[in-house]
């Protein structure tokens, strides 16, 4: 088969053969069917399991709350990470939604999320007409296993259940490691700290991951017993009396082999390449939840494709995501 070389403005992309370049994306030549037969999984399971009303998202579906933040571009920062929404010192209000993986209480061991939607930001987005940068973020570094056709496979073992999805692990004991490492009872969702897990770029010919942590007090132990909702009950004492910060960080790709784009379950190792601020995030005290406000976070969507160009998502999880949420959020809506 011939090798096909695109350049896509800011960063390289080539059909059907592994580099090491910078930035440099591998595209299999059968996404676009691991793409189709994905929406098709989700939408089938979803009808399976949710036949009428409200339909969750397949992934971090069930919310411990979404709040208002600030989002703050320092003035300070180094030329080199002058990039795109951070090239000019601003603060932007912000949605952040909080929420769980794939359980039903909080008294199960589960990965959490954190997804932050800044608003009001110019320039040339990847998703026409829209006015937002999102980031999508989880609680552990990478993802159980690699590449998206892989993750579908395991959704697919998961909800096979028994014989398929013993096979499967069998087939991947690192994905049964992870899995077992990243699911934690935390303290709280305003105390840890949350990965993209995913690489974009950063400008031309940089890609980077991004990386937030909390600037808060010491987190408090886990709570003896644990309750179906501590998490959120957490969430909603922890604002209703005083702020939360976070600092968004991003960690530059140095070593392409060692730091792949294509491989979301490699970890890149902060000695190789240290995490560096780029902004503030800060949330202020208030009352979380009520009818309202759940039914608002419920209905909020996000997409790491709703992005400034200089920041384009980079790798096979997030060329499946453009079409996967958008499948599925349209889906959503119409049951909403």
């Amino acid at each position: 088969m011939a090798v096909r070389i695109y350049l896509v403005r800011e960063g390289a992309l080539s059909v059907g053969r592994t580099t090491h370049e910078l930035a440099q994306e591998t595209v299999s030549p059968d996404e676009g069917l691991v793409v189709t037969e994905f929406i098709n999984f989700l939408t089938a399971t979803s009808e399976k399991h949710h036949p009428t009303g409200v339909v969750p998202r397949f992934n971090q579906g069930r919310a411990a709350g979404c709040v208002d933040a600030e989002f703050t571009v320092p003035a300070d920062l180094p030329s080199d990470l002058r990039v795109g929404l951070f090239a000019t010192a601003a603060t932007y209000s912000a949605r952040i939604r909080f929420a769980h993986a794939s359980t039903t209480s909080d008294k199960d061991k589960d990965v959490r999320g954190m997804s932050i939607k800044v608003a009001g930001v110019h320039g040339e987005n990847l998703t026409p007409g829209v006015t937002t940068q999102d980031f999508v973020l989880n609680s552990h570094p990478v993802m159980m296993v690699g590449a998206s056709a892989d993750f579908l496979d395991l959704l697919q073992a998961v909800e096979a259940g028994g014989a398929r999805e013993i096979a499967f692990f069998a087939r991947h004991p690192r994905a049964a490691g992870i899995a077992l490492s990243s699911r934690q009872h935390h303290t709280s969702h305003l105390d840890i700290p949350y990965w993209s897990t995913t690489p974009y770029l950063f400008g031309a010919g940089r890609a980077v991951k991004y990386y937030t942590r909390p600037l808060s007090t010491a987190p408090t132990p886990v709570p003896d017993p644990l309750t179906d909702h501590y998490l959120r009950d957490r969430l909603v004492a922890h604002l209703a009396g005083k702020e939360a910060v976070f600092e968004l960080m991003v960690q530059v790709q140095t070593d392409a082999k060692d730091q792949p784009i294509e491989d979301a379950s490699v970890e890149w190792k902060e000695r190789d390449s240290p995490y560096r601020s780029v902004a503030r995030i800060r949330i202020p005290q208030q009352a979380v939840g009520g009818e309202a406000g759940d039914t608002a976070c419920e209905r909020m969507t996000f997409n790491p494709w709703n992005a400034l160009v200089d920041h384009r998502p980079l790798g096979n999880y997030n060329r499946a995501r453009k079409s996967i949420y958008q499948a599925m959020a349209a889906f959503r809506g119409q049951r909403a």
